[in-house]
């Protein structure tokens, strides 16, 4: 490893380019040798330059490194002692004869200067010349490594397209109108698959599995929604017949006051999700440095509230910046209708988000297609049983 240095001395010429290689070798030769020497306000900072070299060639270029520097240093000290006697005498009473003698002296410093250069260039004509094979070497290097994670992602792409085909099949309507889904859904069997299926999916037994899994869990899904929106539903309507009672005033930072009731939740005797929390078995390499997020988010509490035409349904407080981007906020009531919310209450996502260079934009997936039945259906069942439970507690009378 060496120190890249650059030197800008006492009124040279912009011509000169003064580039040194410095291979620092403790005691004798430390990192701060050249900035000691020559200043370090004539010196750049130091920059890592990773040279190979044999042992005897770094030994030569250390060497003419050092001779380098210190005939600089030496020629610069000339020019300061000039400089200092300038500085005594001061410019503007200085006769003709002192100020050529000046300009002589930085002319001798000039020259002595571009003489050091002059015999230190092929050493840096050497080194540099390594760097830059080195270079070429690591740009093709790199090149090559693109061009092979490039073949890589084409192939994991045309492998998840070949997925998603797959998966497509389901829903694709066969001679007579019906897909398999839909006959997954009405209880039938086949015995045989047309050939273009087969084709499709390969291993059919396993894949009609899946068919058939999955339409358990949309089914329980459905079922699921449906049930805690009866609750809800029967729940508002039996209030509103009762004069609504237990109704509150709920203030929060939105200036409308809200009336309605708080409901608390206590989910705590859901089954676990550890068998939910699986990612789609998707073919290798697919989505790699995926982070997974699994639609299983239950609140602790929500709102019940009325709105203006005597609609039941559900508010969240929502803030944003004002204006946008700035530090302040506003804050207002976000509405939510029980289809919505009972819709959003009962997990049928998984979503992928990728890391760059892949995308940004997050990969959804269907939680009813790829979930284990045995895993899924209990827990949607629970969440709708326990949602049910929460709002029967509103009823009057309970």
């Amino acid at each position: 490893m060496a120190l890249q240095i650059s030197y800008r001395g006492l009124r040279l010429g912009s011509d000169l380019d003064i580039t040194l290689y410095w291979f620092p070798r403790e005691p004798d030769r430390p990192a701060d040798h050249v900035e000691r020497l020559l200043g370090a306000d004539r010196t750049s900072l130091p920059r890592d330059v990773d040279v190979s070299g044999t042992p005897e060639e770094i030994a030569s270029w250390t060497a003419a490194a050092a001779l380098f520097v210190e005939r600089i240093a030496d020629a610069q000290e000339e020019m300061r002692e000039a400089q200092r006697r300038i500085r005594r005498w001061r410019w503007a009473v200085l006769n003709r004869q002192e100020r050529v003698q000046f300009d002589d002296a930085h002319t001798s410093f000039e020259e002595r200067v571009r003489s050091a250069a002059a015999v230190y260039q092929p050493v840096r004509d050497v080194i540099e010349a390594r760097l830059a094979e080195q270079e070429a070497h690591a740009g093709e290097a790199s090149r090559r490594a693109f061009q092979e994670e490039e073949r890589r992602m084409t192939e994991a792409v045309a492998r998840f397209r070949e997925w998603e085909r797959r998966q497509e099949v389901a829903d694709r309507p066969l001679p007579g109108g019906v897909s398999p889904r839909e006959m997954a859904a009405r209880g039938d069997n086949p015995t045989s698959w047309p050939a273009e299926v087969q084709a499709a999916v390969g291993d059919v037994a396993g894949w009609w599995g899946g068919v058939r899994a999955s339409v358990r869990n949309r089914q329980a899904r459905a079922q699921a929604v449906r049930k805690a929106a009866e609750a809800i539903t029967g729940t508002a309507a039996a209030l509103e017949d009762a004069g609504r009672p237990g109704i509150g005033t709920i203030k929060g930072n939105p200036d409308e006051v809200l009336c309605g009731w708080w409901i608390r939740f206590d989910w705590s005797g859901l089954p676990d999700t550890t068998r939910l929390r699986t990612p789609p078995a998707l073919p290798p390499g697919c989505l790699p440095g995926a982070r997974w997020l699994y639609d299983l988010f239950l609140p602790s509490d929500q709102i019940f509230t009325v709105n203006q035409s005597g609609e039941f349904g559900f508010a969240t407080e929502h803030k944003s910046r004002r204006p946008p981007g700035g530090y302040g906020y506003t804050y207002k009531w976000s509405e939510e209708s029980i289809e919505e919310f009972t819709e959003s209450l009962i997990p049928s996502k998984i979503m992928a988000f990728r890391a760059p260079p892949l995308g940004n934009d997050p990969l959804t997936f269907a939680m009813t297609d790829h979930a284990d039945p045995d895993a899924y259906v209990p827990y949607v069942e629970a969440i709708a049983e326990c949602a049910a439970a929460h709002f029967h507690a509103l009823m009057p009378g309970q």
